[in-house]
């Protein structure tokens, strides 16, 4: 529970509050004109919206559904549900509650938020805050809706919601900070469950999202990649993405694009139609630690790697990957993956400890093409792929060391070369077996 309303900025209020009194003729013209009750709710709400924030309390709800217009709230704004339950039911084009001015804080708790899939200009979301320090959002719900949440500049705090039957995204972040998303249930999103990203790329983030259920998130727009997934983070960092249960999405669980510093820790996820993690065009410091991941066209790529500052410096260590399956959702790639690997990284990467099964490809890849610098694959466990381990062999390549890992079951062969996307005949691992390859270093790997 939020124990009191966020502080008020007395010239904040005065300001937003005049603009918003300004409606309430409006729409008290409107009830008594056309009979109006979503016009006389509305302006009933606002004006006890006003009071209540006039005087530090917060506003309860009436209990039961209240079909309303736009609100437009006051700085340190404080929505509360009644205890037998309240529901905002958008009655017109949305967005359905913006805030008047940049101001401290919005508090909302206890509210069902519901859209009844009424249309809302895609600059909008059903709720639709900018230039709040913090909007302290918690057991509320969201539903039948496009964008759920859209936060532009924004901080503070989501948690113990419900976002759910939404044509977008759950939560969008613009250019927000330290905003945490904890402990939410997300669910059948057509676009994304939660969007965070950034244009501004010398500012510290610091965002988490954590202890989430993300769950049948689509792809409806369509693309490559920038839709479908569970959590998407872009050009921001650094950002936290921890113990969530994501399963079930049209392309990837996590998608670090271009993030900085982006930690995707002990995530249970489950049911992807391409790989189920990303660090992807331009990351820098990205780290996958003892996440498990089932079912899925692929696992853990750390890739795009055009130079050091430029797509490098990952860790993924200690995941366990199963169930890598040959599909692929976008059909410009034609019907079937050609890249069901377990993990695969490419510039400056440590790829250790980990456990890949059954991978009807490659298990682990050391760089793809001519993108191979810096890549470490050592102490991993290889269990039941095609091949065990590949590393990159076109020309330019950098240095590589596969060392102290752990082959079982390997159907072909179990270290190999590639070429592009051709495995070279020949197992590096066999009894007796030497190579000629620059930058390579093979030792203590085990056939068990």
């Amino acid at each position: 529970m939020i124990l009191s309303p966020n502080p008020i900025g007395r010239r904040g209020f005065l300001a937003g509050a005049a603009r918003i009194a300004a409606l309430i003729p409006f729409y008290e013209g409107l009830a008594r004109a056309q009979s109006d009750s979503a016009a006389a709710a509305t302006a009933d709400l606002l004006s006890g919206v006003i009071e209540a924030t006039r005087r530090g309390r917060a506003f309860v709800l009436p209990a039961g559904a209240t079909t309303t217009y736009q609100l437009t709230l006051p700085e340190g704004a404080h929505i509360l549900g009644h205890r037998k339950g309240s529901t905002l039911r958008l009655g017109h084009d949305g967005p359905m509650l913006t805030n008047a001015s940049p101001c401290d804080g919005l508090t909302f708790e206890g509210v069902t938020f519901d859209g009844a899939n009424r249309r809302i200009n895609d600059a909008f979301g059903l709720l639709t805050f900018s230039d709040v320090a913090h909007v302290e959002i918690e057991n509320c719900t969201f539903k039948n809706s496009t964008t759920a949440l859209l936060q532009r500049r924004c901080g503070g705090r989501i948690r113990l919601s419900t976002f759910q039957d939404l044509s977008d995204t759950a939560i969008y972040d613009d250019n927000c900070v330290g905003v945490v998303i904890d402990a939410n249930t997300i669910r059948r999103c057509d676009v994304n469950g939660v969007h965070h990203w950034s244009t501004n790329t010398r500012r510290h983030d610091g965002s988490r999202i954590s202890d989430n259920v993300i769950t049948d998130i689509h792809n409806r727009p369509g693309g490559d990649g920038m839709y479908g997934n569970g959590v998407r983070v872009a050009q921001c960092g650094p950002v936290t993405i921890e113990n969530n249960v994501v399963e079930r999405c049209a392309f990837t669980a996590i998608r670090n694009c271009g993030g900085w510093d982006i930690v995707v820790a002990n995530n249970r996820c489950k049911s992807f139609l391409e790989r189920a993690m990303y660090a992807e065009f331009g990351f820098r410091n990205a780290t996958f630690r003892n996440n498990i991941i089932e079912d899925c066209a692929g696992g853990i790529s750390a890739t795009n790697y055009l130079g050091p500052g430029d797509g490098d410096r990952a860790l993924i260590e200690g995941n366990v990957v199963s169930m890598i399956g040959p599909q692929h959702p976008a059909m410009g790639y034609g019907p079937r993956n050609g890249w069901p690997f377990g993990i695969e990284g490419e510039g400056d990467v440590r790829i250790v400890s980990n456990t890949v099964i059954g991978s009807p490809s490659v298990g682990i890849v050391a760089g793809y093409y001519g993108a191979r610098d810096n890549v470490t694959v050592e102490s991993n466990r290889l269990v039941d792929n095609d091949y065990a381990i590949g590393f990159a062999t076109q020309d330019g390549v950098g240095p590589c060391t596969i060392a102290g890992n752990e082959m079982r079951g390997s159907k072909k062969a179990n270290i190999v070369a590639m070429f592009q996307e051709r495995v070279i005949e020949g197992d590096l691992a066999a009894p007796g077996a030497t190579h000629d390859y620059k930058s390579l270093v093979l030792h203590d790997n085990r056939i068990i």
